[in-house]
């Protein structure tokens, strides 16, 4: 179990030093691993250490509403929240740098950039580790670093689906059954085929979840085909909204003038692989760890790891992503406290319960939930409460410091 707030040494008898005097605890990427460590850092990290926050686009992307938002045009803008708000209430304990990471050494992270301060590199004394992992677009927008750019991309993925007449949606993960049922209640008009190579959905989750989201498709007229897998061209597929007709490996035809891909995540791994061979898992190119989440490498005591980038039991999630970062930065101020601290002595890390909760258009939904000591499977009515236009967007505003409102939403 986690320690509580009160039970790691601050510091708080030391010296205050000043900013450039302080020691970095660097992040490496921008999403839930880097948010949950500065909401806890912020108040456990002792005086003589700031965090330093990595992260190459300009704002935070909530991406659980991407699948949405690829759909429903008009409110893109509340989806990318700036990082220049997160630390402005306590400058002195970091920043966040806008710039990519392109080289770690034994002692800092070299930059793609010069920084005002930093030069084109951060020193560091902790590391943790949080470059998640690739997804396809739209589901993820790595590759676009400014909100505008971002907002950009989901507003030609809207034009693409209200141009299209039948659309194939291949992989059944959480954002092509969002997606799935996002085009269906929006253009009903619309045929859309989910191909999906299990044959189960969220294979992670009790089989009840399956059950409850085939018969939601199938509500919303959504074909599906399972346990087969779509035949992707060599160089992907053409934009140019021709009917053709895509085939599968059981000998299935899908006539489509659309096709969006969903399949499956690429760990971005190879920076931490340059500097520790010997922590990548060489199958899965997930990052090894121990179970302090410290990787799986003795040289480097000092470098902690967590999020979709991790070799960990968690089913790839947010919540996931978070509780483990809340364990690093925890570890991370002990080892300030006390630097002969024993591997015994750190907190370790105990696999999440697998809990999710699936958007189906703007009034249902499938959740997996954990109640006291059980796994509830509950639908629609009992999830009422949690339903939102923007699948609660404000609160990632409220993350970054700042209120989400129709003066700071364009920000």
């Amino acid at each position: 179990m986690a320690p509580s707030v009160a039970e790691i040494p601050a510091a708080s008898t030391a010296q205050e030093a000043s900013p450039n005097q302080k020691k970095n605890v660097v992040v490496i990427g921008g999403s839930c691993v880097a948010v949950s460590t500065l909401l806890t850092g912020k108040k456990i990290l002792p005086s003589t250490h700031r965090l330093i926050i990595i992260e190459k686009h300009s704002h935070f992307h909530y991406m659980f509403a991407f699948p949405r938002a690829c759909v429903i045009q008009g409110w893109e803008n509340e989806l990318f929240v700036p990082y220049t708000k997160v630390f402005e209430d306590a400058p002195d304990k970091g920043q966040v740098i806008q710039a990519l990471a392109t080289n770690i050494t034994k002692t800092h992270v070299e930059l793609d950039r010069e920084i005002e301060g930093f030069g084109n590199k951060v020193e560091y004394e902790y590391l943790i580790y949080g470059t998640g992992a690739r997804h396809p677009e739209p589901g993820n927008l790595n590759d676009h670093d400014t909100k505008a750019a971002a907002i950009n991309r989901l507003k030609e993925t809207q034009e693409k689906i209200k141009k299209s007449t039948k659309v194939l949606i291949i992989g059944g993960g959480a954002v092509g059954l969002e997606l799935a049922v996002e085009i269906r209640e929006h253009f009903p008009e619309k045929e859309v085929t989910l191909v999906h190579s299990r044959e189960q959905y969220m294979l992670s989750y009790k089989m009840g979840m399956h059950k409850e989201i085939v018969k939601t498709l199938k509500k919303f007229g959504v074909r599906q085909i399972m346990g087969d897998r779509a035949i992707i061209p060599e160089g992907g597929f053409v934009d140019d909204f021709k009917m053709i007709k895509v085939a599968t490996k059981n000998g299935q035809e899908v006539e489509c003038d659309l096709q969006i891909l969903c399949t499956g995540m690429t760990p971005q791994s190879d920076l931490l692989a340059k500097l520790s061979p010997s922590s990548i898992n060489p199958t899965s190119r997930l990052v090894k760890t121990k179970p302090t989440l410290q990787i799986a490498d003795d040289a480097f005591p000092n470098i902690y790891t967590a999020g979709d980038v991790a070799d960990l039991e968690d089913v790839k999630t947010g919540g996931a992503a978070w509780g483990q970062a809340d364990l690093c930065i925890r570890n991370i101020c002990k080892m300030i406290a006390n630097p002969k601290i024993q591997a015994k002595d750190l907190g370790t890390h105990t696999p999440m319960a697998p809990q999710i909760m699936l958007y189906f258009g703007l009034a249902k939904g499938v959740a997996q939930l954990k109640m006291f000591r059980l796994f509830v499977i509950t639908a629609d009515f009992f999830l009422k409460r949690f339903f939102s236009y923007n699948i609660s967007a404000g609160r990632a505003w409220t993350w970054m410091g700042t209120t989400m409102s129709k003066e700071t939403a364009d920000l």
